[in-house]
């Protein structure tokens, strides 16, 4: 498995809310393309779910705090061009739309993501 994964894995597996973390989904290309998705129980009735699609000079993401439902999503489709931080945006519990502080950096926009689940959980 690439560092990156494996990096990823062992951040979450290392997070207070965090109570565990399987990779679902895991095809890497020859080409050096890369596609992942990994799914963590958080404490209580939560789970998360991280999706990267990484080439050369591309990544799109999706980050996902769910139950029966999405709850607070991050990802770059670029669905919403009108948004100042586009492609990445982020949609609340109640799917409004919103800027993003994401970049498109895996390893750095986990922990924003974990932060910002943390802030929420405690309101």
């Amino acid at each position: 498995m690439p560092r990156l994964v494996d990096n990823l894995v062992d951040f979450l597996r290392g997070h207070s809310l965090v109570e565990s973390v399987r990779v679902v989904e895991y095809d890497e290309s020859p080409s050096g393309s890369l596609e992942i998705k990994i799914r963590c129980r958080i404490k209580g009735k939560y789970q998360f779910q991280v999706w990267l699609h990484t080439e050369e000079k591309l990544t799109d993401y999706s980050y996902q705090l769910f139950t029966d439902h999405p709850l607070l999503r991050w990802d770059n489709s670029p669905h919403y061009p009108n948004i100042s931080t586009a492609p990445h945006h982020y949609h609340n519990e109640e799917n409004k739309v919103r800027k993003s502080s994401l970049s498109g950096e895996p390893l750095k926009d986990i922990r924003t993501v974990m932060m910002e689940i943390e802030k929420w959980l405690k309101e």
